[in-house]
């Protein structure tokens, strides 16, 4: 689904939270704030990259000038471009919606060398912050979200709330969270229901 963008002339990707989000603050807020900061980082582009040719893959580092993770769940790069590793020669790759990133790669690699498999559509993505931000994880998922086990550049891919989640460390308490679309609304009120005690921002 897609809405017109007149500003720029050009399609732009509906949000699939857009119509159930409300800024503001709300559950149990004291005097020194919110707890946690909730909020749609919104339009990604995502794609899932497969390849198993370690030449390849020192290029596509080359091209994208960012380093492919190979152990286990972990995650390198930054808010412009994040790589994601998902499983053996695969990964997650992550940026902002400016460009064609599936073409880009595409005109540098053929399908013997690397498969796309372009997730943005069907992907939302969550960013939940601050100090309580593990403690609302420990409430959905049993891995172990301690500060000495799920370090900055750590990502799982787990059950969270009943829903299949891949959840990016970002920084101590900065975590990515990608829902499947279909599901992203249930997710956004199960979450909101497990901050309400802590006091959160939605923003």
């Amino acid at each position: 689904m897609t809405e017109v963008n007149t500003s720029k002339n050009s399609l732009r990707r509906r949000s699939g939270l857009a119509h159930v989000i409300n800024y503001g603050q709300f559950g149990n807020i004291t005097l020194s704030g919110p707890s946690l900061f909730i909020c749609e980082r919104h339009p990604l582009t995502i794609l899932q990259l497969d390849t198993n040719k370690s030449k390849t893959l020192t290029d596509l580092s080359n091209l994208l000038n960012v380093e492919f993770p190979h152990t286990t769940n972990t995650c390198k790069g930054n808010d412009e471009r994040r790589i994601l590793w998902l499983g053996p020669n695969r990964w997650l790759i992550v940026e902002p919606e400016h460009g064609c990133l599936q073409t880009l790669i595409k005109n540098e690699f053929n399908s013997s060398e690397v498969f796309l498999t372009d997730l943005s559509h069907g992907r939302s993505t969550v960013r939940l912050r601050g100090r309580k931000a593990r403690d609302i994880l420990m409430k959905g998922s049993g891995v172990d979200w301690h500060l000495n086990s799920f370090v900055t550049d750590n990502c799982a891919h787990t059950k969270l709330f009943d829903l299949a989640a891949t959840v990016d460390c970002r920084d101590i308490d900065v975590f990515d969270i990608y829902i499947a679309r279909g599901f992203a609304e249930d997710f956004w009120e199960i979450l909101q229901d497990a901050a309400a005690e802590f006091g959160y921002q939605v923003d």
